[in-house]
């Protein structure tokens, strides 16, 4: 009886690590080497209601997104990119990434430049024995 109890313990424990394990996502940020402040949407959705240099969308569950940076100081163009790549390229599995881009000043215009790109650091759930 107690090894099937441990036996049960046990799957019910790997079964709830994998499961969150599916919920963790991609790491978006974007930083201005320059210092400007902006708001950043990606698919519609405002990241940050106060403007600042350096923003980070958590828990992105798509491979591509439609990205928006809005300049606070309002005479410099929004740049927009329709189908920023946030996770890794290949048709090999994905795991959740922290992605980073950078706000360059290229030929007098603010265009958004792909810095790093690396795996997500995500802390494992402890698993706790139990025996008596």
């Amino acid at each position: 009886m107690r090894h099937i109890i441990t036996f049960i313990s046990i799957s019910m424990g790997l079964l709830l690590g994998s499961a969150v394990q599916a919920q963790i996502a991609h790491d978006l940020t974007v930083f201005s080497e320059k210092g400007q402040e902006f708001t950043l949407l990606v698919n519609g959705q405002a990241v940050n209601e106060v403007p600042g240099a350096s923003i980070t969308a958590k828990d992105i569950n798509f491979d591509y997104a439609r990205v928006v940076v809005r300049f606070a100081d309002g005479t410099t163009p929004d740049i927009e990119r329709k189908n920023l790549q946030i996770a890794t390229p290949g048709t090999g599995p994905k795991v959740p990434v922290a992605t980073v881009f950078a706000i360059k000043e290229k030929k007098g215009e603010q265009v958004l430049r792909f810095v790093s790109r690396s795996e997500k650091k995500i802390q494992e759930a402890p698993v706790i024995i139990i025996d008596r």
